[in-house]
């Protein structure tokens, strides 16, 4: 009884199901439909050690970046971040040069249809890995303190030299290694953490994702040294300039003046300028000016560099004029005798006598007795009479000569 009430109406109930399901299929997927996501994410690479124990390195050709197409419900992917998402490639699974894309998506197990990467394998070269020596070059950016320069002669990296190895063709790219440090304000000797770079022969820097050092561990500094600036002028011996018959040396004009050096605080406490020899203006029988340039480097002293190399030379004008004379009256009172004879007393027979010197018009012009000391030696005349002796000039203004034509006469009388 209660089946043929079941079958009552059977269609109806069927379609009546039918419609409830396909209700709430409509209902759910147009709420809530299955849809597709792209998400960007890194593929990290597993078990290397199958590459690396061969003594090989491997190199990622297209990079690590896939894209992860997920099917899931709408609410679901709008939960979902790229950070849920864990690509991975196992090189247990290298074939050839591909390794297939494996995902899982953190957190949302059982709650997606399907979750695939495209591309859907890393494409991984394989090579020989080597080990080579480098010498590490050092790189300074900024600038020291005002009064310090950077002595680049003993500033070195620690370690000198680095074994880097590698994949055979990034090792072969390399043309020199740098540690780069910062030195600005800097003032005094510091040893400073660096940073290591690699460059190529065009010097663009090499990744060194695929490379490792001994020096990973414990990185490389730099032992900066400083040396102290100092201003300092410049002195020439003029004593070889001969000028020719008829000419004076009129005196140097340098340019510069002074110079710049450097040096450790002791070395540079003695030094208070820098002297050239004679030898550098060595000029006989000028007639003319003549400009002259100097390399200084060679007279530094022990310890002591230049600031700018490019200031090592110094431009010397040398200047001759035509001489022109003047004579003076000495008092001959004023002349110092040299080897009197003690039991003579000593009389001229003049109170003045007449000097004549060469030179430049502007020395001349000031030229005075008082500026002049002259003297006569009486080492040859030890008797009673009088004596005509030529008088020496010992000292005078520079730029004057003394033309020594000068005779005074001098009476030795025994004393009573």
């Amino acid at each position: 009884m209660k089946i043929d009430r079941w079958k009552n109406n059977l269609g109806l109930k069927v379609m009546a199901v039918l419609f409830a399901v396909s209700l709430w299929w409509i209902v759910v997927n147009v709420d809530d439909p299955i849809d597709t996501g792209k998400f960007q994410v890194d593929v990290k690479v597993t078990n290397p050690e199958v590459v690396t124990n061969e003594g090989k390195s491997y190199q990622i050709i297209d990079g690590t970046g896939t894209t992860v197409l997920v099917r899931a419900r709408r609410k679901v992917l709008s939960k979902m971040k790229a950070f849920n998402i864990i690509a991975t490639a196992d090189l247990r699974e290298l074939q050839g040069t591909s390794v297939p894309i494996r995902i899982k998506i953190k957190g949302f197990e059982g709650n997606y249809y399907e979750a695939t990467a495209s591309p859907r394998n890393l494409q991984i070269q394989t090579e020989a890995t080597e080990t080579k020596t480098f010498p590490i070059n050092v790189a300074t950016i900024g600038k020291v303190r005002d009064g310090f320069i950077l002595d680049k002669a003993n500033t070195a990296a620690k370690p000198k030299s680095i074994e880097i190895s590698g994949p055979k063709s990034s090792l072969g790219r390399i043309h020199r290694v740098v540690a780069k440090v910062d030195v600005s304000e800097l003032s005094a000797n510091k040893t400073l953490r660096a940073e290591l770079i690699c460059y190529d022969s065009a010097d663009n820097i090499i990744d060194k994702t695929l490379l490792s050092s001994n020096c990973d561990k414990n990185g490389v500094s730099v032992d900066v040294k400083l040396l102290v600036i100092k201003q300092i002028p410049v002195q020439f011996d003029t004593s070889k300039i001969t000028p020719g018959k008829g000419y004076v040396f009129d005196g140097i004009e340098i340019e510069p003046k002074n110079i710049e050096v450097a040096g450790k605080t002791d070395a540079l406490s003695n030094v208070t300028r820098l002297e050239i020899g004679a030898e550098a203006l060595k000029r006989e029988g000028i007639t003319k000016n003549e400009e002259v340039v100097v390399d200084i480097s060679p007279y530094l002293p022990q310890g002591i560099t230049l600031v700018d190399n490019t200031t090592g030379s110094v431009v010397v004008k040398i200047q001759i004029e035509k001489a022109g004379t003047k004579t003076l009256s000495l008092p001959t009172g004023s002349i110092k005798v040299n080897n009197a004879p003690d039991e003579f007393d000593l009389k001229y027979s003049a109170q003045t006598v007449e000097l004549k010197f060469e030179g430049a018009r502007d020395v001349l012009r000031t030229l005075t007795s008082e500026m002049i000391i002259a003297t006569v030696d009486l080492s040859q005349h030890k008797e009673a009479g009088t004596y005509t002796v030529p008088v020496q000039v010992i000292e005078m203004p520079k730029q004057c000569t003394y033309m020594g034509d000068a005779q005074v006469r001098i009476t030795l009388q025994k004393k009573r």
